[in-house]
């Protein structure tokens, strides 16, 4: 005997082969148009594809198929109640508890819809009489106090959560709602334990955790808040929001490594959480991490350009890294937006003077002074010390010109100024007059470069390397320019990095003497080598290290204190543990320790 399209789909229905199920369901419906069941059995399956519109459509079918079924108008009204057909779902309770009135279910799931409603009186009315039937039905109990909670009725809605707890004591959902209404009463000890309890039953369910984040914030309650944004981390590693808490949590302990951490995560779980950057932000501000301070106040300015605080943040992190041009841009922009802002426009005149704009930091200065400013005596003070740094500049223009021809719109009068100045020792108006230059013309690099190795004179190395990477920024071309970048970066004693530029340098021009010397140089200071250097190759002969550059960097200093031989030698063992490919200078150093070598000879013969 063949097996009927109905008993198939069936069964695909009981292996959850869904489409499949659909299939074999119209077929014995197109076999059988009569049949009640065949839709009924169809509109389930689609309920389990997400196809409510087709499903309702099914169950109505079976409906007008068998009008005396109670669960076919039960389940079709279920149907429509999630659909938000509310008056057809009411409809449909109705007519089964008319067919049976003895179901409680059909009472609850009528109860259900008559919250949703808003009637919730007879909502109330109808849970009553579904526990009438059956005491002991937690669900019931729950939707039951959820109308109460609706009418606020609030003792009646706990009443009615405690009743569904002692049935179902293991329900995540029921003690979050019962914590929620005892933290809206003020029963704050009671609502903690049962946010407690509900995490503790379903790790997945974030409003607790959030809830009850709130309340431990509330509280200053910090380290229960930071392990609980751990546990909330661990369930959902996929959480910005999560990580976030924690981040801030971690922050307020002053654990700030952690926090930081944190607070990345959250930021790359969801590039557009302001409020995770801003944290990080002021995070990175209080450990002096000024770099990414800036890349983040970028982000926030870009998540919401019009935000002063954000504006003014970014701008102070710029001028940490002595990004002093955009620090004004963003400054001047932060003004615009805060106009009556007499700090943000001494903050601006600050850094115009120390990145020696005077003019504009005189003018200012004044304009903070308009705004009444509490601090009214110091900014006067920096105006007449700007006024007085801005007069003795006139007077040393005014004295060049008595020789040299100026143009003050021209940017190379100034670069010719500040080169003067700079061989005449007046560092200081050196500095203004080519900080001039490079605001005349910002796409010059050789403003740059002259303004870069003149802070170095005073050793104001952050400064040099500003101009340095701004002049390498429009000519990249350069080998003088990445040398004193590369000398600057040995100064504050960041080595690696200066080996990298000082091998650019090299890779620009592969006969720079200077560089070479640079680059041997660091590379003893980055060892934190004995500079004896006889007593290092005797060593050396003892040991024998295995790094080329140790080799090359010792053969430099012995060729430059005329031991010979020993630097050939040197040279030779570098080039042998190097392979390939071969530094081109490692050859360089050997060729011209062999020429020395052989004209010392010579000369003794």
């Amino acid at each position: 005997m063949s097996v009927s399209y109905f008993e198939t789909a069936n069964q695909l229905l009981r292996k959850s082969q869904f489409d499949n199920a659909i299939e074999s369901y119209q077929k014995a419906i197109e076999e059988n148009p009569k049949s009640a069941w065949s839709y009924y059995n169809l509109g389930e399956a689609l309920v389990n594809t997400g196809s409510i519109k087709e499903a309702i459509a099914a169950y109505q079918k079976a409906v007008d198929l068998n009008s005396n079924s109670p669960w076919f108008h039960d389940r079709l009204g279920s149907m429509q109640l999630q659909a938000g057909q509310l008056s057809e779902a009411i409809s449909c309770f109705q007519t089964a508890i008319a067919l049976d009135p003895s179901f409680s279910e059909f009472y609850t799931n009528l109860g259900m819809a008559l919250t949703q409603q808003g009637n919730i009186s007879e909502a109330i009315s109808s849970f009553h009489k579904a526990l009438a039937l059956k005491p002991n039905d937690g669900e019931t109990y729950y939707y039951l106090a959820q109308a109460f909670t609706q009418q606020n009725q609030k003792q009646e809605a706990i009443a009615a959560y405690h009743q569904a707890l002692e049935i179902n004591p293991y329900w995540s959902e029921c003690y979050l709602e019962l914590a929620k209404i005892q933290d809206n009463l003020g029963q704050t000890d009671e609502a903690i334990k049962n946010y407690h309890r509900s995490c503790q039953l379903n790790p997945n369910l974030i409003e607790a955790y959030q809830s009850l984040r709130t309340i431990l914030e509330q509280q200053e309650e910090w380290e229960e808040l930071i392990k609980l944004s751990r546990r909330c981390c661990q369930v959902n590693s996929n959480s910005a929001e999560a990580y976030y808490d924690l981040g801030t949590g971690l922050i307020h302990q002053q654990e700030w490594e952690e926090g930081i951490i944190a607070l990345r995560r959250a930021c790359e779980l969801n590039p557009e959480f302001i409020e995770a950057y801003q944290q990080l932000g002021q995070a990175l501000f209080q450990q002096n991490e000024w770099e990414e301070a800036v890349t983040v106040y970028r982000r926030c300015v870009q998540l919401n350009p019009d935000s002063v605080e954000y504006q003014w943040s970014l701008a102070k992190a710029l001028v940490q890294v002595y990004n002093w041009e955009e620090a004004i841009q963003v400054y001047r922009q932060t003004c615009y937006l805060e106009s009556s802002s007499a700090e943000l426009y001494d903050q601006l005149g600050q850094t115009l003077a120390q990145f020696y704009q005077f003019e504009e930091a005189i003018a200012t200065y004044r304009q903070a002074l308009e705004l009444n400013p509490e601090n009214q005596g110091e900014i006067q003070a920096r105006l007449q010390q700007i006024l007085e740094k801005q007069r003795q500049f006139e007077e040393v223009i005014a004295i060049y010109r008595r020789t040299q021809e100026f143009n003050p719109n021209s940017f190379e009068s100034y670069q010719n100024l500040g080169q003067t100045l700079r061989q005449q020792g007046d560092i200081e108006n050196a500095i203004v007059a080519l900080r001039r230059a490079c605001v005349l013309n910002p796409g010059s690099p050789v403003a740059y470069h002259l303004l870069g190795h003149t802070f170095a004179i005073l050793q104001k190395w952050d400064e040099a390397i500003s101009c340095y990477r701004r002049a390498c920024e429009i000519y990249p071309h350069s080998p003088d320019i990445h040398l004193h970048w590369g000398e600057a970066l040995e100064q504050k004693e960041n080595y690696q990095e200066a080996l990298a530029y000082l091998q650019k340098a090299i890779n620009l021009k592969p006969d720079f003497d200077l560089a070479y010397e640079a680059m041997g140089r660091v590379i003893s200071k980055k060892k934190g080598v004995n500079l004896d250097p006889l007593s290092r190759y005797r060593e050396m002969q003892k040991n024998r290290p295995t790094d080329p550059e140790t080799y090359q960097d010792l053969g430099q200093q012995l060729h430059r204190q005329g031991y010979l031989k020993e630097s050939i030698n040197c040279y030779q063992k570098g080039i042998e543990l190097q392979g390939e490919p071969i530094h081109l200078w490692f050859y360089r150093n050997l060729g011209e320790a062999l020429i020395s070598y052989q004209s010392s000879v010579i000369s003794h013969q």
